[in-house]
């Protein structure tokens, strides 16, 4: 059962610009301060941005130092780009991921976005009812994205467990 808590189009921009124009490597959504829409909170640049396209600026519109990382859009090796990541996820706090990771199986290399629940033991009990309930409205609206990593604690958040989570696959 679906809570009804909307997801902001803002969500599903940043998901095409990673799906469609591999803009980002991962982005992180959180529910807002009162818990009635998903936003973005935070995200990684994949890619320097050039040209002025419209669909560029209208996606990249609002990004800041604080919300967005690799803003120059400068290469970086996945382990440099999972750091951040893992730098950028709360302690305490329930999140969605959706994560563009490099990954090898049997010897060919591939991308693929995968969909992350951070739901770490130590939350509080009703966001963690919340984020539960929103999670299937949110994977719903990122279509073609059919892995799914669900994380209560730091040591399932590596890029080891990810990569050989794919390997499986």
């Amino acid at each position: 059962m679906s809570s009804g808590i909307p997801v902001n189009e803002d969500c599903l921009k940043a998901f095409d610009a990673m799906k469609r124009l591999r803009l980002y490597k991962y982005v992180i959504f959180q529910m807002n301060a009162d818990f009635t829409d998903v936003v973005v909170g935070h995200r990684y640049r994949a890619k320097k941005v050039s040209g002025d396209s419209s669909e560029i600026a209208s996606i990249t519109e609002g990004e800041t130092a604080e919300n967005t990382s690799n803003l120059e859009g400068a290469s970086a090796t996945e382990e440099e780009v999972f750091a951040d990541f893992l730098k950028h996820l709360p302690e305490n706090e329930c999140r969605y991921v959706i994560y563009d990771i490099e990954y090898t199986k049997k010897d060919v290399t591939s991308n693929k976005i995968v969909f992350v629940t951070w739901a770490p033991d130590t939350a509080k009990i009703k966001p963690k009812m919340l984020y539960s309930s929103t999670k299937n409205n949110l994977s719903k609206r990122l279509e073609g994205v059919t892995t799914h990593i669900q994380a209560n604690d730091l040591d399932e958040v590596t890029l080891d467990s990810f990569q050989e989570k794919l390997q499986r696959v």
